[in-house]
């Protein structure tokens, strides 16, 4: 069994909490995800089964998007509302006037990783500074966020943001704005890279699945790099790939193929579909070489 699932997070459980579950629905102990999500959060945890597990460094790679409810009037030290409340105050705009500001809060900006969040400081994660009180600079990064649109509930945007951002920074900088700070009421991931959060399934719905069903449910090896450039082998090619090494025909291929201004990695496929064989990238003043042999 390899492949990727989608499943439908529901509020209250980690991450790896749904890894745990999934592994015991499944009967394996191959399963990964390619993004965290609160347990405040739900949505879309893209799960990664089987040999899938290598693709996890690029999967993670895309963009994503959320629908997140916004609290005004209120400040806390995690920037949801499950943390303690800081500040305090009266909200002065109207909700045209709110709105108007969240729409205009796009594009890149370099703001504070939130405290309590998993980034590593000096191999210790934020969050670990933050509840053991030890006081650190707070690092900033780039963070970009674009198509932010209302919802119909009030106070509720859906917008994309790059790999790495956090929306409760973005939550944060609507709370400056508007002079009145603000927190994270909710959030759900509609979707990471190209997958979607309408082709998900719940954890309920995979436990009511047949077990030999299962596998129909999975994205398929060569379907889950979308974007990513291809070549189909078969033969002695494909041989030699299987035994880490790249065929003389396979060389020329990729130097056909690769584009280093564009190009990270290339995927070799081999004839039978929903499979994948390995990626190869190019390595300075090394040539090609072989990031991944996927046994499937």
């Amino acid at each position: 069994m390899n492949g990727l699932l989608l499943i439908n997070k529901p509020q209250g459980l980690t991450s790896h909490d749904v890894v745990s579950r999934v592994r015991r629905i499944l009967h394996t102990k191959e399963v990964g995800h390619s993004g965290t999500l609160d347990p405040l959060a739900t949505g879309l945890m893209v799960l990664l089964i089987g040999e899938a597990t290598k693709l996890s460094s690029y999967v993670t790679e895309g963009d994503k998007s959320y629908k997140v409810g916004v609290k005004l009037g209120v400040t806390t030290d995690t920037l949801d509302v499950t943390g303690s409340v800081l500040a305090e105050k009266t909200v002065q705009q109207n909700i045209n006037e709110i709105n108007e500001t969240a729409l205009n809060i796009k594009g890149e900006f370099e703001l504070p990783i939130p405290m309590f969040s998993a980034k590593k400081i000096d191999g210790k994660k934020l969050y670990e500074y933050a509840r053991e009180g030890e006081v650190i600079a707070q690092p900033k990064k780039i963070m970009k966020f674009w198509n932010v649109e209302l919802c119909e509930e009030k106070l509720q945007f859906s917008l994309h943001c790059s790999k790495g951002s956090f929306i409760r920074s973005w939550v944060e900088l609507l709370g400056q704005q508007l002079g009145c700070g603000a927190t994270m009421q909710s959030l759900e991931r509609t979707s990471s890279h190209q997958f979607s959060l309408k082709d998900a399934v719940t954890l309920e719905q995979l436990e009511s699945i047949p077990a030999q069903e299962v596998s129909n449910r999975l994205i398929p090896l060569d379907r889950a790099l979308k974007g990513v450039k291809s070549i189909r082998v078969s033969g002695q090619d494909a041989t030699l790939m299987k035994n880490g090494q790249i065929s003389h025909p396979l060389r020329t291929q990729l130097i056909t193929r690769f584009n280093p201004d564009h190009d990270e990695i290339i995927q070799i496929l081999p004839e039978e579909k929903g499979k994948l064989l390995a990626l190869i990238g190019l390595e300075k003043g090394q040539g090609f070489k072989i990031k991944r042999v996927f046994n499937c």
